[in-house]
């Protein structure tokens, strides 16, 4: 019996369970959602990044200069984010004025009673281009320049008709730009306007020198040996000139059969030496209006500039490299009309012995500079010359070298000096000549090699040219050139 009985209860417990179980439905997680914790998190929080808000203005107010600001509710807080660029005045509870101070940018926030948001401002401190605007269209008439303020800068854009008037425009605003701002760095112009003719100026520079030496020298050495008693006089007038060239005599007489003059020597040497130096320079830059081109012609030299000795006690030496030679740099505007502005600076340069100096025991190793400069701003009209320079020079020097007491006698003297004379004669004449150039086919230029071809081994032997003989225009010379009326090839 109580076995049967504990069968029943397990057997009810298990049907029990099963019925229970499927009865029951299945658990699901289902989907999550954290949105109620975000929110709770996020309540009471309101975080306005500038120029969101539902009442946000921008203003842009000129430094030194003032607005009013009208609201429509009394304001109780006006609150500036920086007031060295803006400053706030209340004047009454709707009205307020903000002052600009420097260029700058900030943003101000003004609060009622109830500590509501009225208004929230943007302000960027700026130039007032009012004034320049006017200029500008006043003196440049153009109505495609748009001028902007930007972190007290001005910035210039649109399209002009020609360099020139970019140009002026330029100076208006750089006059305009002369305020330095309290408080503030100085400004600077953004040139992006776009010049609508592109004039490309062609500037050739002729430089000539000429330079004339005159050197006249005349010397005479006496020398003579004689008794005077029991004692022996000499007499030597050393004035030797050292020409190695020219005319140089010499006599001597020795006086065997007695009296008191021994024996009398003399020499005469005279030179006179002319030389003249020509310097021709033609160097030829292009470059667009409005922009800097430079040019130079030549090589360079090291300068000494400092002498040290090292870690190891080695003497070491350092250079810096001069450049030399001819060099052209030029900034060419074209003018209405044709006429063309130049700013030129030109330059002829050559190392030299004259003004050098020693150092270290080593002769000349200081070189000077022999230099021929001019800086010039220029106007004239495209194919028109002018002279930009010229010197005149001419130098004398004269030595006379003698017997004091005994040279400066009259007519006799002259036998107891010498003289040296140097006259030197330069003259320099600069020459500038701007040309409007436009791009041409390749083939209409020529170059130095163009015609050039070597001479074969034939003709170096036998006749000793170089290369071969060719017309004016580059082209070699052919039996056809002498013939007269059609003729060519006939090609079927």
């Amino acid at each position: 019996m109580p076995s049967k009985f504990l069968y029943s209860l397990v057997l009810g417990t298990a049907v029990t369970l099963a019925t229970s179980s499927m009865l029951t439905p299945i658990a699901d997680a289902g989907t999550r959602s954290y949105s109620h914790i975000q929110n709770a998190s996020a309540s009471g929080i309101n975080i306005q990044s500038p120029g969101q808000s539902t009442n946000s203005r921008s203003i842009v107010l000129p430094y030194s200069k003032s607005t009013v600001i009208e609201l429509p509710q009394d304001m109780m807080d006006v609150i500036v984010s920086n007031p060295d660029i803006v400053e706030s005045v209340i004047h009454t509870s709707h009205r307020a004025v903000l002052i600009g101070k420097q260029p700058g940018q900030t943003n101000a926030y003004f609060y009622g009673h109830g500590g509501q948001e009225l208004l929230s401002l943007d302000i960027r401190v700026e130039r007032d281009i009012n004034g320049l605007k006017s200029l500008i269209s006043q003196h440049a008439n153009t109505g495609t320049v748009e001028v902007q303020a930007v972190n007290n800068n001005i910035l210039l854009t649109g399209s002009v008709k020609n360099a020139s008037m970019a140009n002026r425009i330029e100076k208006l605003a750089s006059m305009w730009l002369d305020e330095v701002t309290e408080g503030g760095a100085e400004g600077e112009i953004v040139n992006l306007m776009s010049v609508e003719g592109k004039d490309q100026v062609l500037l050739k520079v002729r430089i000539v020198e000429m330079q004339r030496s005159v050197t006249k020298q005349l010397g005479i050495n006496l020398s003579a040996i004689g008794q005077l008693g029991d004692s022996t006089v000499s007499l030597i007038s050393n004035a030797s000139l050292n020409t190695r060239s020219g005319l140089e005599g010499t006599s001597a007489l020795t006086n065997t059969s007695g009296g008191d003059l021994t024996s009398l020597s003399s020499s005469l040497q005279a030179l006179e030496r002319v030389g003249l130096i020509r310097t021709l320079a033609e160097p030829t830059l292009t470059a667009i209006s409005g922009e800097t081109a430079n040019f130079l012609s030549g090589g360079e030299f090291p300068l000494l500039t400092n002498v040290f000795l090292d870690e190891n006690g080695r003497l070491q030496r350092e250079f810096e490299f001069k450049p030399y030679g001819v060099s052209l740099g030029f900034t060419p505007v074209v003018l209405s009309e044709g006429r063309i502005s130049l700013n030129i600076s030109t330059e002829v340069s050559e190392p030299t012995t004259e003004g050098s100096f020693e150092t270290g025991g080593l002769a000349s190793d200081i070189l000077g500079l022999r230099v021929r400069r001019a800086n010039t701003v220029v106007e004239l009209p495209a194919g028109g010359s002018l002279v930009i320079a010229g010197l005149i020079r001419e130098e004398s020097r004269q030595s006379s070298d003698g017997i004091p007491g005994a040279k400066d006698i009259p007519g006799f003297g002259a036998l107891f000096r010498n003289r040296d004379d140097l006259t030197t004669q330069s003259e320099l004449v600069v020459i500038v000549t701007p040309y409007l150039v436009d791009p041409t086919h390749p083939d209409k230029l020529q170059t130095p090699l163009d015609g050039f071809i070597p001479a074969n081994d034939g003709d170096s032997l036998l006749f000793g040219k170089l290369n071969k003989v060719y017309a004016a225009n580059g082209r070699p010379k052919i039996a056809a050139d002498s013939l007269s009326g059609p003729f060519g090839h006939v090609v079927d």
